[in-house]
């Protein structure tokens, strides 16, 4: 498994990739788990993400992420602004910042300023991101301010 440096340099790489002037955005990595229980077993997702954006404005860009031994893929990237933003909570119950857009399309992201290795197990990238972090918080306030 490649360090967190690593990881965390393929992630904003991978996010450079597909969006346009990809340089210019903070970026931070977020996760969502969905589970579903059936009557015999239950099921969890994960999904991994970079959030890029830029201090001072309300807009993000989501880039769904794919892992595969250290080699990260980003999908399309989703732009989410003042036109299409339904709404974003600052948490839920568990903890996530909630983004839905007006065309029906809801984010449970998690991000932490810290994923240690032990989540790796469940499907989480390991990286430090301290500073992102609290810029991604301050973005977050922002948008859920106005």
């Amino acid at each position: 498994m490649p360090s967190k440096e690593e990881l965390k340099a393929a992630i904003h790489a991978a996010f450079e990739s597909v969006v346009a002037d990809g340089t210019s955005y903070t970026k931070v990595y977020a996760s969502e788990m969905k589970q579903k229980n059936y009557i015999v077993f239950r099921t969890t997702t994960v999904s991994n993400f970079a959030v890029g954006f830029k201090p001072g404005r309300t807009e993000l860009v989501i880039v769904p992420l794919d892992e595969n031994k250290g080699v990260i893929t980003a999908g399309a990237p989703l732009t989410v602004d003042d036109a299409n933003r339904a709404s974003v909570k600052r948490r839920d119950l568990q903890g996530r910042t909630v983004i839905k857009t007006t065309d029906g399309q809801t984010f449970k992201l998690s991000v932490l300023p810290s994923v240690p290795k032990l989540m790796a197990a469940a499907y989480q990238l390991p990286v430090d991101q301290k500073a992102e972090y609290e810029a991604f918080v301050a973005v977050r306030d922002t948008i859920t301010a106005s």
